[in-house]
């Protein structure tokens, strides 16, 4: 079987996109017409100093909750479990290792393993000596997703 490039589809007109870079060099670019949209990590809201970047209210997410977290060397957040959202929580390393703590479990996370943590069960993430940039998706299983206030914040 062969597939098609990347390019070939969205020349196709599949997707509803269009190959064409209309904004800013790096800013937000699309429209809600055109289906997609598209903004530099660096130019995202933040919250805590840089330290969070928003990406629900910097692309216009509203499906499931979306940040990246930029965290310094050797550095381990609060723990959490996400039981009064009822979110799973997928954790994807862009830049960066480290790992997530589940109980006694140190889970790897890197370019090559992704975790995903269920409502309800504590994890910490922390980072290895050169920090880590992790995307951090949220949702609930079968229900509407409902953003935390701090979440929308711009």
């Amino acid at each position: 079987m062969k597939y098609a490039h990347p390019d070939e589809v969205i020349r196709a007109g599949f997707f509803g996109g269009t190959l064409r870079g209309d904004g800013p060099a790096g800013g937000l670019r699309g429209a809600a017409v055109s289906g997609y949209r598209a903004r530099s990590i660096d130019e995202l809201p933040t919250l805590w100093d840089g330290f969070a970047k928003l990406l629900r209210p910097g692309l216009g997410l509203e499906a499931f909750g979306a940040n990246i977290m930029d965290l310094p060397p050797n550095y381990e957040t609060k723990s959490h479990d996400e039981a009064q959202s009822g979110q799973q929580e997928l954790y994807v390393a862009l830049r960066g290792s480290g790992a997530v703590l589940v109980g006694e479990q140190r889970l790897s996370l890197d370019a090559d393993h992704l975790v995903c943590v269920d409502a309800g069960t504590a994890r910490v993430v922390a980072s290895g000596p050169d920090g880590l940039r992790v995307l951090c998706v949220g949702g609930v299983p079968g229900g509407v997703y409902e953003p935390p206030d701090w979440s929308s914040a711009e």
